[in-house]
């Protein structure tokens, strides 16, 4: 699975302008609606921040990964919000979220979101990459980055 093939350029919210974690996941899910993924925020708001109380998104190193399940989708679909000055997200290691990747899965498939996020995990791992994200002035360049480093790791793939 390529991130390119679910991370669109529409499917990125630059710059984020909540101030808190309940804000973000509300704006991120409000994004895709707009993008007439979802019909409605309210259920899906509802859930995962009743599931960020006893199961924190927060990965560490900046980033969170709020994620549920939709009947209305069939394909896993994301949204990528970045904060320039980050957010508290409730992160193990104390930092501020500067990423956050929502992921919706189908409810058929609720665990579809885990291969994604592991792949996006992996890039943000390269220091170089996490840098790049973190200080991109728009879409078109978050992409760019993406895409380079799938390139680079298909090259890394096809050595071994």
């Amino acid at each position: 699975m390529n991130l390119r093939d679910k991370l669109k350029e529409t499917a990125i919210l630059l710059p984020m302008q909540a101030a808190n974690q309940s804000e973000a996941i509300q704006e991120l899910l409000v994004h895709l609606q707009s993008l007439d993924k979802i019909s409605t925020t309210t259920n899906l708001y509802a859930a995962m921040t009743e599931k960020e109380e006893t199961l924190p998104s927060a990965a560490g190193r900046g980033i969170a990964y709020p994620h549920s399940t939709s009947i209305e989708i069939d394909d896993l679909v994301c949204v990528l919000g970045i904060s320039k000055k980050g957010l508290e997200f409730n992160s193990p290691d104390g930092q501020l979220c500067h990423l956050i990747l929502l992921t919706l899965s189908p409810e058929e498939d609720p665990c579809e979101h885990r291969k994604f996020i592991t792949r996006f995990r992996i890039m943000f791992d390269n220091p170089e990459v996490r840098f790049g994200l973190l200080e991109a002035n728009d879409c078109g360049e978050i992409l760019d980055i993406i895409q380079n480093w799938e390139e680079d790791e298909a090259k890394t793939d096809d050595l071994s």
